[in-house]
């Protein structure tokens, strides 16, 4: 399982984003340099450290990374 901490560094360290743990309820356009190439090479790290799919319908449709988070850990 993955935990909420582990999550934010697997971003950090997969995206080279600067990100603090308040950035994880931002929306997106709040968060910094974001954009929709993130979300993509996100979920592409996020399958090969779980071993598993991610719903990517599913989190395209989240505004902040708490939500893909959630969807991800349930």
């Amino acid at each position: 399982m993955l935990t909420e901490t582990a999550f934010l560094q697997l971003v950090k360290d997969e995206l080279a984003l600067p990100l603090v743990e308040s950035d994880l309820t931002d929306d997106f356009d709040r968060v910094v340099a974001w954009d929709s190439i993130h979300l993509l090479r996100l979920v592409a790290a996020v399958e090969k450290h779980t071993g598993r799919r991610a719903p990517l319908g599913r989190l395209l449709a989240e505004r902040n990374l708490r939500g893909i988070y959630q969807l991800l850990a349930a």
